[in-house]
């Protein structure tokens, strides 16, 4: 018996796939990103460019400057002409910031000695004055204690009153003059005699117009005479 419809001798045809319409919109975000990356790379090695032509140009013109004022290798060695059009001989480099350190200058250290009054009556004590002063250019440090000061009053020959003969207590004291500075010490004389190591003394000074010179000490320096009287 025969079989009714058609049978092929050929294999069917499968239907052809469908394309994925999603496929090609997923691959552009990927060469998006590389794009991207590339232009960021590029735009990193122009700015690198541009930094390193920037830091160069600085140290060359920071050269320049230097040799300007003679402290690099591009000083300037053209000859420069005066106002009269003649050569001028070229000037030494100055070395600001250099200025040799300040040394105190003892032959600066000036001791005067003086009296509150030129004359004094017998109810009268003279007072006596030490004052040194720094006339130098730079400070110094002076031991202005009394174990450095000294009163003598003579009368010609004669040593009237030493203030270290009956000293208690001498101390140290050292000060920072600056210059121009003064230092002042004061003494009341009671009109005494004294000797040395304290020694009783019998005898008074003389009045009635007597003369007497007063010469102040401190450390190395002296002061000059100063004349007074006892009336």
């Amino acid at each position: 018996m025969g079989t009714t419809g058609k049978q092929g001798g050929g294999k069917a045809k499968s239907p052809a796939p469908k394309r994925n319409p999603t496929s090609k919109a997923k691959s552009a975000p990927n060469s998006k990103v590389r794009a991207s990356a590339k232009v960021y790379r590029r735009r990193r090695l122009v700015a690198l460019v541009l930094v390193l032509l920037f830091v160069a140009g600085i140290a060359f013109s920071g050269v320049y400057v230097a040799g300007l004022f003679g402290m690099g290798p591009a000083a300037k060695t053209e000859t420069q002409q005066d106002g009269n059009g003649a050569a001028a001989k070229p000037k030494a480099a100055d070395n600001a910031g250099t200025k040799p350190s300040a040394v105190c200058d003892e032959a600066g250290i000036q001791v005067t000695a003086a009296t509150d009054k030129p004359s004094y009556t017998v109810d009268e004590n003279p007072v006596l004055s030490l004052r040194v002063t720094n006339t130098g250019a730079a400070p110094c440090d002076i031991n202005v204690g009394t174990s450095q000061m000294e009163y003598v009053i003579t009368s010609g020959d004669d040593i009237i009153y030493n203030s270290k003969n009956c000293q208690l207590d001498p101390n140290d004291l050292v000060k920072n003059l600056a210059p121009g500075a003064s230092e002042t010490a004061n003494f009341v004389w009671k009109v005494k005699r004294n000797a040395p190591d304290c020694a009783p003394v019998v005898s008074e000074p003389g009045r009635g117009g007597a003369t007497y010179v007063l010469v102040a000490t401190l450390g190395k320096w002296s002061s000059e005479r100063v004349p007074f009287t006892l009336q």
